[in-house]
């Protein structure tokens, strides 16, 4: 795209050099297009943006009469002209076509004729004009398709003249709009009169609808949308009631028995509403010809039974596990029971007896394909309730070793997924500690060094696995770190550098004094012959203290080496933050240089970290940073849940600082 850039440059400097190169054009054969029939175009770029462009792409938009589809063509060059080719379907009524360079989600260039369009009316077979052709080409120009993509076809307008000389025409050739183009005709006639009149006009033309009879469920539906959009509660309940009395059981009248039962109401009031409706549309009744209204149960399932947990309703609560799908049970234990276990909230002995139920209900529907409808790939949305499975397993694993059920809890490591069997360092070390309450000895080291492998050990397991060593060398502790090291696949050791250049940086460090917990200054200026580590943290960041093992791991790593430095800064702190952090350091036992971050001039304790903001880009934490030499060199963001790849992530860029000449 080299030529194109400077083709840009040119047209830039010299305001007369576009007037002199000929205009995009599309040349469609043949030149009356008809359904049902092979069509191709020809595509000459010259004079736009993608005249010099060597592989442009083509994206071809068609109606037919109830939605837009879209399909890429193929384009083949002969010259300097690209052509494609394309089958128009039975029902098309308008074709449009866009061209564009690069990927068609981000594309660097795009050809849409300087925003007039490339798009041609469809014929019928006979070479008549179809009623509806007219509105499609209104919503398509007036950006009113309801999909948003398509905009970049023509260049949206809501020029009134241009609406309303398309709508007359589409008049004219129908003569009455049929039902199955009303919704579309009311929606372009909105954007051509006052609203007061516009009002009057739609409620007139569904009146008219609604007399003639033979009214589908579709159009009833339509129609009811329809008047609550113009905000006319009389024409909306008089729908409503034929909805209810021709199609009782319909969707329709599901989400709008949903609606009322449910809408604005909470804790009891919701409860009643709920209940209601689950006896007017029972979930069974759904499942055996389900249809796009799953979200309905979805939020109904998961409110109602937040309500009865938070009420003490037991039974109630966990007798909805018995017929919902994975996807809400998965939710509803998430938000009751993990939440709780996690926040130490509610009684733990009756948090584990429940996740005793409800488990196996979660391990039978784990592939029941419920969580399909949130991906566009099988695969990916398998892998994600493989994910979610995984946390919830956590969960029941730590309620019953809490519990002190290490036989309960042992039972259940076996149906964690590949990635989740070894990949959490917490998890890892309660099956160790499992593994030792059952003394089931022989299991410890191969767990141990399965989840060395995998990078997720805790300062705990480290700790026993030395003492394992040990105890099969005569006590010594040599040649333990050449053992360990060579736990760690080789591709993990490379996937660990990769991940750690890619967040290299060169950000000039603005100079500092702050206070550490002993009430010393400590200045930034001395650090000149040392590799810092910066760990920026507040005592309300969860993330952030579930990040000191890692840290520690870390610090001792660095103990005795008097090149390398490691300051935990607290930041964006409240109240008496000095206090509140020195303490909380010192009541779980960890040995941390701690810095205070100093107050701006906003009154916020932030000074330090805010200075930083133009690398960071944004301000959440943890946050850590490796700084040489007066500039910061290294920058990541978040904690991935394991000590160990911290410890590593930290000491290998370290290492790499240390290398530099």
């Amino acid at each position: 795209m080299k030529k194109h850039f400077f083709r840009k440059c040119m047209l830039l400097l010299c305001p007369f050099f576009g007037q002199q190169l000929a205009a995009q054009t599309v040349t469609w054969q043949p030149e009356i297009l008809k359904q049902n029939q092979k069509i191709s175009f020809q595509y000459q770029p010259k004079g736009g943006d993608l005249e010099f462009s060597d592989g442009p792409k083509s994206l071809a938009a068609v109606y037919n009469g109830n939605k837009w589809t879209t399909v890429p063509v193929q384009l083949a060059k002969k010259s300097d002209i690209w052509t494609g080719n394309y089958q128009l379907p039975d029902h098309a009524l308008l074709i449009a076509l866009k061209f564009y360079q690069g990927d068609l989600q981000n594309p660097e260039a795009v050809d849409n004729q300087n925003g007039k369009g490339y798009y041609h009316q469809v014929m019928d077979t006979k070479g008549k004009i179809i009623p509806g052709t007219y509105l499609a080409e209104a919503g398509l120009k007036a950006g009113a398709t309801g999909d948003w993509t398509l905009n970049s076809f023509v260049s949206p307008s809501k020029d009134q003249k241009m609406i309303d000389s398309l709508l007359q025409k589409e008049e004219k050739l129908s003569k009455r709009i049929p039902r199955s183009l009303l919704f579309n005709y009311l929606d372009l006639k909105q954007l051509t009169m006052p609203a007061a009149e516009f009002s009057v006009m739609a409620d007139n033309l569904l009146k008219g609808e609604l007399k003639n009879g033979k009214l589908n469920e579709q159009f009833l539906a339509q129609a009811q949308r329809y008047y609550d959009k113009l905000k006319d509660k009389n024409g909306s309940a008089a729908v409503k009631s034929i909805i209810l009395k021709d199609y009782p059981k319909s969707s329709t009248a599901r989400f709008l028995s949903f609606r009322k039962n449910t809408q604005g109401k909470y804790g009891k009031d919701f409860e009643t509403g709920a209940e209601d409706f689950l006896k007017a549309f029972p979930y069974s009744d759904w499942k055996k010809s389900p249809d796009n209204q799953g979200y309905i149960y979805y939020t109904i399932f998961r409110n109602l039974a937040t309500q009865y947990f938070d009420d003490g309703q037991n039974e109630k609560f966990l007798g909805l596990f018995k017929d919902i799908d994975f996807k809400t049970a998965n939710e509803i234990y998430r938000w009751n029971i993990t939440r709780n276990q996690m926040a130490g909230k509610s009684d733990q002995k009756l948090l584990y007896n429940d996740s005793r139920i409800i488990i196996p209900y979660l391990l039978e529907r784990q592939k029941d394909k419920s969580y399909s409808g949130d991906f566009d790939d099988a695969e990916k949305a398998q892998e994600n309730a493989n994910n979610q499975m995984d946390d919830r397993l956590f969960t029941h694993i730590a309620l019953a070793n809490a519990q002190g059920d290490y036989a309960g809890a042992n039972q259940y490591f076996k149906y964690l997924s590949e990635k989740g069997t070894f990949g959490n360092a917490d998890l890892n070390e309660m099956h160790v500690n499992v593994l030792e309450k059952l003394n089931d000895t022989k299991a410890i080291k191969p767990l141990l060094e399965s989840s060395v492998a995998a990078n997720a050990v805790t300062p705990v397991m480290f700790t026993k696995l030395k003492e394992l060593y040990k105890s099969e060398h005569g006590g010594k502790e040599e040649g333990y770190e050449q053992y360990l090291a060579s736990l760690t696949p080789s591709d993990k050791k490379n996937e660990m550098k990769v991940h750690v250049m890619a967040n290299m940086v060169n950000y000039p460090l603005t100079p500092f004094s702050l206070e550490n917990a002993d009430g010393k200054m400590v200045n930034s200026k001395d650090w000149a012959d040392q590799i810092v580590v910066i760990d920026f943290w507040a005592t309300w960041c969860r993330p952030c203290i579930e990040a000191f093992p890692g840290m520690q791991l870390l610090i001792d790593q660095y103990a005795k080496d008097p090149k390398v430095a490691v300051y935990m800064i607290g930041t964006m702190q409240f109240g008496d933050y000095k206090a509140k952090s020195v303490n909380y350091v010192k009541s779980q036992g960890f040995r941390f240089n701690l810095l205070h971050d100093a107050i701006s001039q906003t009154g916020t304790q932030d000074q330090v970290f805010k200075s930083l903001l133009p690398l960071f880009k944004q301000s959440s934490i943890p946050r850590k940073i490796i700084v040489k030499n007066g500039v910061v060199r290294y920058s990541s963001e978040g904690y991935s849940g394991s000590p160990s790849q911290l410890r590593d992530e930290l000491s290998t860029a370290i290492e790499i600082l240390r290398a530099e000449k």
